[in-house]
């Protein structure tokens, strides 16, 4: 300590070790004893007094193929290291910590004890062979930028395990297979000193105080998968613990009181299945691997459940919140509890466990189809469709649309369940409402698409898919039902799915933005959605729908206040589980894709995630709220899309008013530069088709491109709309 320290420490004794602090006691780059072993060692390789001197000495870590060892080894099952270091007073060491980086396996000891193992080493206490390999692989974290496992231990374990003078921290570690690419073994012990004691050397700058993971405020769900890595698909079986105390306060130890029983699980998602916090999907299951129904913290008896890991959405909230408002608006959606996870011991942070989407009375509330059920009223319902990514997860099976070539997935009936009898029923029944909504007459009340859609189910789905702008609707993870005839003919919207990229938190498809409607983005080579919601959206009668259910749930669930304090509850409810997660998986302050804006903090996210609500919602004021009766939509006109779009020599807009009008059409250029004026003034009322042959102001013709139209009725000027030249 230099002459300043010096003068501080005495004029000012609380500023330097001041309190309770943490120091490393050994590094992974100090010299260590290491021996790559040929033989079964003693047993008491890793006590004080055993012989090792014909041991090597190195700097660790040990391994090779990373570039992240001190000491590079030859290509081997195990390494043996070791390190001696000195307690002067155990009574000041108030917890210990062993941070372990490693590929793949490991087993720690303090004096002799274990204190640690990594879970592809079967069960703590078993004796592991110098060429035992691991179950499992397993990549070392720190070299990739990431943390390194831990162990901790609290004070009474290091009043067992601890002498007052020299003691010995030894590792051993395997690896998968002889022809493993890469090893490593890099070991940090670290202790809580419970004064302004020092007696080591500050942490490394990764270091970070433990959290204790063995205690929760959210219910936990541990999971054991036998030592196995759960696989993208099939299942695989496991044993599933829930403790959910009615005090509040759930410790890892407790006995499961809500679930304690055997479960198939895999990993689900697209991909979102292969970021380090996956999500799962796991069937409740009895001790035949039968399907069993059970109730889970409270939500109705099912067998299919999934885990969601928020990961993308650091609120780990806009899944929740969406799904709890639609329920709200008397849609169902999957219902959802917070949960912190365990899989093989290992803490995996907080995740929402949730229903699956599946035909049930709880769920999506159909007529159950057999395969036997294939005339009458038994074969018209009921079934699912879904779009969304092919051959991913369960779309595995389905047909296209005859018009666009759009695909329906099949979801219930499954595609291996399905009979020929029902494709044909579903086939044609969509066939049939594409039909309907390719001809003249579509919005006729009685042979229109009010015939055949429950359009209040798709005024909300739009509402909610709308205000979350979320950048996957009408196009991925949208779900369309029907029941039987009998009950209802009509094709439902819903339930609404995944959210996480909603509410501002995608950096594509302009969605970021809180202006423009989704329905009116359809870019060209883009993910493309079906060509009938465009036609739905366009119907005078149903923008009018959606703007009195819009100035009915603004006032209420769509209001800013309501939507602040759902967020503020689930913020106190998570309340240190927050903390945890972000502990375990550090992503605050880093890109994710595909974030559009990057926060420090949590608080931070929660703020942006409120304001982008609000701002979103008051746009959509300006453009459905009713006023005095009368929606802002414009109900003296219509105006359809550009057709054909893209066109080559010439293409038409139809525009039809109901008053003496004066129109005048605007052609932009990709700058932004008007190139064209077309004027129609004082227009009696009917339809005007109003053609434009790719020429400018002067008769040139113009070059291909992307341009925009823009249309001025009396004073109201409208959006504008985009035509492509080919």
């Amino acid at each position: 300590m230099n002459i300043t320290l010096i003068l501080l420490a005495i004029l000012f004794p609380r500023i330097i070790f001041s309190q309770e602090h943490w120091e490393t006691a050994i590094f992974a780059e100090d010299y260590w004893k290491y021996i790559v072993p040929f033989a079964e060692l003693s047993d008491n390789w890793n006590e004080i007094g055993f012989d090792d001197s014909n041991w090597n000495i190195g700097p660790g870590g040990f391994g090779y193929g990373d570039g992240d060892d001190g000491t590079i080894i030859n290509s081997t099952i195990s390494v043996y290291f070791k390190k001696e270091f000195t307690v002067e007073e155990i009574s000041k060491l108030s917890s210990a910590v062993i941070s372990a980086d490693y590929d793949d396996g490991f087993v720690a000891y303090l004096n002799g004890n274990e204190i640690g193992r990594s879970y592809n080493l079967y069960e703590p206490g078993t004796f592991i062979a110098y060429d035992q390999s691991t179950s499992y692989d397993h990549e070392a974290s720190l070299y990739n930028g990431g943390f390194p496992e831990s162990i901790i231990l609290d004070s009474l374990s290091l009043d067992t395990l601890l002498n007052n003078g020299e003691n010995i921290f030894a590792v051993q570690v395997h690896n998968v297979g002889i022809n493993s690419s890469d090893m490593s073994g890099n070991f940090y012990l670290s202790f809580k000193i419970n004064d302004d004691s020092q007696f080591y050397s500050s942490p490394p700058e990764w270091f970070q105080e433990p959290v204790n993971y063995e205690e929760s405020n959210l219910p936990l769900i541990l999971i054991d998968t036998y030592g196995q890595e759960i696989p993208d698909e099939p299942r695989i079986p496991a044993y599933m613990g829930i403790i959910n105390n009615l005090t509040g306060v759930n410790h890892i130890d407790d006995s499961f009181n809500n679930y304690d029983g055997y479960i198939t699980i895999e990993k689900r998602g697209n991909s979102s299945q292969w970021q380090d916090k996956p999500p799962y999907r796991f069937e409740t299951v009895d001790q035949e691997g039968e399907n069993n129904n059970v109730e889970l913290l409270g939500m109705p008896e099912e067998n299919d459940w999934v885990l969601y890991a928020p990961w993308q959405d650091k609120t780990m909230i806009r899944n929740v919140l969406i799904y709890q408002l639609s329920n709200e608006m008397g849609r169902y959606a999957s219902r959802t509890k917070y949960v912190e996870l365990f899989i093989n011991n290992e803490y995996r942070g907080v995740y929402v466990l949730m229903e699956k989407i599946k035909r049930d009375g709880n769920r999506v509330n159909i007529s159950k189809l057999e395969p036997d059920e294939i005339t009458g009223d038994d074969l018209t319902g009921g079934y699912i469709l879904k779009f969304d990514w092919f051959y991913t997860g369960d779309n595995i099976g389905g047909f296209e649309s005859n018009y666009d070539g759009m695909l329906y997935n099949y979801h219930y009936p499954k595609p291996s369940d399905i009979v020929e009898e029902q494709e044909e029923y579903i086939q044609n029944y969509i066939n049939y409402f594409e039909t309907v909504m390719t001809s003249d007459n579509y919005v006729n009340d009685s042979t229109g698409y009010p015939s055949i859609l429950n359009v209040g189910s798709f005024v909300d789905f739009i509402l909610l898919q709308e205000f979350s702008k979320n950048v996957d609707a009408y196009r991925l993870s949208t779900y369309l039902y029907k029941d039987k005839e009998s009950i209802d003919n009509r094709l439902t919207a819903g339930p609404v799915w995944d959210f996480n990229h909603g509410l501002g938190n995608c950096d594509y498809g302009e969605t970021w933005e809180v202006e423009n409607w989704l329905l009116e983005y359809n870019p060209e080579g883009g993910d493309q959605m079906a060509f009938w919601w465009e036609l739905l959206w366009e119907d005078e009668n149903f923008q009018l729908k959606a703007a009195q259910r819009f100035t009915e749930l603004r006032s209420t669930i769509f209001s800013e206040e309501y939507i602040n304090s759902v967020i503020d509850s689930i913020v106190t409810y998570l309340g240190p589980a927050i903390d945890r997660n972000f502990t375990r998986w550090p992503l605050l302050g880093n890109y994710i894709w595909p974030n559009y804006y990057i926060f420090e903090t949590y608080d931070e996210e929660i703020d942006y995630l409120k304001s982008w609500a609000a701002d979103r919602l008051a746009w959509m004021d300006s453009e459905l709220l009713l006023k005095t009766g009368n929606p802002i939509i414009g109900s003296e006109y219509k105006i359809n899309k550009p057709f054909p779009n893209p066109f080559n020599s010439q293409t038409t807009i139809t525009i039809e008013i109901n008053n003496n009008s004066r129109i005048r059409l605007n052609i932009y250029n990709i700058l932004g530069h008007k190139i064209r004026t077309i004027n129609y003034s004082n227009s009696n009322p009917g339809i005007y088709h109003i053609k434009w042959n790719a020429k400018d102001d002067k008769g040139k013709q113009v070059v291909s491109g992307t341009y925009f139209f823009q249309l001025m009725i009396n004073q109201t000027i409208e959006k504008s709309k985009i035509i492509y030249l080919k």
